[in-house]
């Protein structure tokens, strides 16, 4: 008989942090020391023969997030299937298995946590919680939320960083147990978001601003900025930022006695045939021809 194969971990493209001993410790002196912290937090993709058995339970509560496909977690004597936008809480010294299934292995975020259970990780343990009903919105907000926490933490373990992802962490379980408040402050969170993005943008259309510098100003990372802007925007932040740009040359073109070289310049295209080009895969013509066709002097202007 054919042994089954077992993996605990070491997948393609898995990326996990776990906390050293350390700096577990300091947690437990910091101010929020009785709310909940992370112990290890990681992404699995496409995790198949995925498999865990804890007869005895886990030191620390753990969350799993299964993001594709589908997978299983034997918990209280009973097996939950687990597929796509289901979430799933096991307490901390709870004997339990979890695995994936093999002809459609899960993609998992997870993580573990502890401290001073204040109510929330009871009334959420024990049972799948799904966010298919909610809309791509929800979806998306505690996905960034876990994205959020997990990149605070690659940037190291300063006092302040594991504060922060101690309320972020209270704040993230919160919004699986109160999933409808949750969603209707997302969408306003999203809205002024993009907003300043675009007023910085705009603020910033005679430099050349970069997704690193915007990103720093807005307070995300530069790939959480992205996906959250793309799903908004149906754009990427710099393809919009470059399109403002060129719709400025196209005023400067149309009302201003600039030279195409100076306008380039102006808009940060240090290379004017550059500019040429972008113009004309955005407008469809070049800025030569644009101009000849849409300039207005300036004596007509103020008549």
């Amino acid at each position: 008989m054919t042994k089954k194969i077992s993996i605990s971990e070491g997948f393609k493209g898995e990326e996990a942090i776990a906390l050293p001993l350390d700096i577990l410790q300091m947690q437990k002196l910091l101010p929020a020391k009785k709310n909940l912290f992370i112990t290890h937090i990681g992404y699995y993709p496409e995790a198949r023969y995925h498999l865990r058995n804890r007869d005895q339970g886990c030191n620390e509560h753990i969350l799993i997030y299964c993001s594709e496909g589908m997978g299983w977690v034997t918990h209280e004597n009973r097996t939950v299937h687990l597929s796509a936008d289901t979430y799933y809480l096991i307490p901390a010294g709870e004997p339990h298995s979890y695995g994936s299934k093999d002809s459609n292995p899960w993609s998992i975020y997870w993580l573990h946590f502890k401290g001073e259970d204040n109510g929330l990780v009871h009334s959420l343990k024990g049972k799948p919680l799904s966010l298919k009903n909610t809309g791509s919105q929800s979806k998306k907000h505690s996905l960034d939320l876990f994205h959020n926490i997990y990149e605070n933490l690659k940037f190291g373990y300063h006092a302040e960083t594991l504060d922060y992802i101690s309320f972020t962490l209270l704040y993230f379980l919160a919004s699986l147990k109160y999933q409808e408040q949750y969603l209707r402050n997302s969408r306003l969170n999203s809205e002024n978001i993009m907003n300043k993005c675009i007023a910085i943008m705009k603020e910033n259309l005679e430099k050349k601003l970069t997704l690193q510098e915007l990103s720093n100003l807005i307070g995300y990372s530069s790939s959480h900025l992205t996906r959250l802007f793309t799903e908004k925007m149906n754009s990427s932040p710099m393809t919009y930022y470059n399109r403002i740009r060129l719709e400025q040359a196209c005023q400067y073109l149309k009302y201003s006695s600039y030279k195409i070289k100076e306008i380039a310049f102006k808009l940060g295209y240090f290379d004017p045939y550059h500019f040429s080009r972008s113009f004309n895969k955005e407008m469809g013509i070049t800025p030569k021809i644009y101009r000849q066709q849409y300039y207005i002097p300036t004596e007509q202007i103020n008549q």
